[in-house]
């Protein structure tokens, strides 16, 4: 397990995007992490000595072992574990299991997050149809430019490996579809994933009550415009309290990070 440091809530950039993207199979994720909250398993077995990921040599387990661990098994605190835990362990439906792996990559990976909000997601907003990985490699060329103190060496190859990762990933979460050209699916979150949404936008930004104002509202699939008439109908099922002065939207939680799957789903 990673534990993230407030201070820095999203880490250093790195590359993990490529590994993680480059799984054949997305549900091999699902397994890890319930392997982490597995007392009788852990995440060497599964990939080393089991073998699940059928990778062929020690060195690709080892790179697949260390991308996991620092995209989906890091924490910012025991909520947060404690959160991941029961959602893996719910009956979550494997839709919300795919926004759950989406929103715990961004929070986990910065780069990742910075390329769901600064592309992907406003792409999606502006009514367009189609994602190419021409925009996501024109981001990163333009970040690189801004950001030289960081002293990021990404080579072409690099950038271009990223943005082609980037779209299989969304495609296997069901986030877009296509083989060469990929196309927005329409998102629309279901109740219980607008739930479990806020538990996760506490987490972005544990300070700050006001959801319209929250660093990860452009990963709720739900516009500024909209998301209180949504909210309103699902605080009167006391999974939040809500408020809204005219300017925020303040959110309250009402059960444990530990307690919500079992508020929603049973």
């Amino acid at each position: 397990m990673v534990e993230l440091n407030n201070t820095n809530k999203l880490g250093n950039y790195d590359t993990s995007i490529n590994v993680i993207g480059g799984l054949r199979d997305i549900s091999v994720i699902y397994k890890a992490i319930e392997s982490h909250f597995n007392d009788k398993d852990t995440l060497k077995s599964l990939i080393s000595d089991r073998n699940e990921f059928n990778l062929r040599t020690e060195k690709s387990r080892m790179r697949i072992e260390k991308a996991i661990e620092v995209s989906f098994l890091c924490f910012k605190n025991q909520d947060h574990s404690d959160l991941i835990q029961s959602i893996f362990l719910s009956n979550a439906h494997l839709q919300e299991r795919g926004l759950i792996l989406f929103w715990q990559f961004a929070l986990c990976n910065r780069l990742f997050y910075d390329i769901s909000t600064q592309v992907f997601i406003k792409a999606y907003f502006s009514g367009r149809t189609h994602l190419s990985k021409d925009d996501i490699i024109a981001y990163l060329k333009e970040f690189l430019a801004q950001n030289k103190p960081l002293n990021l060496k990404w080579s072409e190859i690099t950038i271009n490996t990223l943005a082609t990762k980037y779209l299989n990933l969304m495609t296997k979460l069901d986030l877009l579809e296509g083989a060469r050209t990929k196309s927005f699916r329409h998102i629309k979150l279901s109740a219980e994933s607008l739930v479990l949404y806020l538990y996760f936008a506490k987490l972005y930004d544990p300070e700050n009550s006001n959801i319209l104002t929250n660093n990860s509202l452009p990963l709720a699939f739900v516009s500024a415009d909209n998301i209180q008439e949504r909210l309103k109908k699902l605080s009167l099922k006391g999974f939040f309290n809500m408020n809204f002065n005219g300017i925020a939207l303040n959110i309250e939680l009402t059960h444990s990070y530990k307690g919500i799957c079992d508020a929603l789903y049973h």
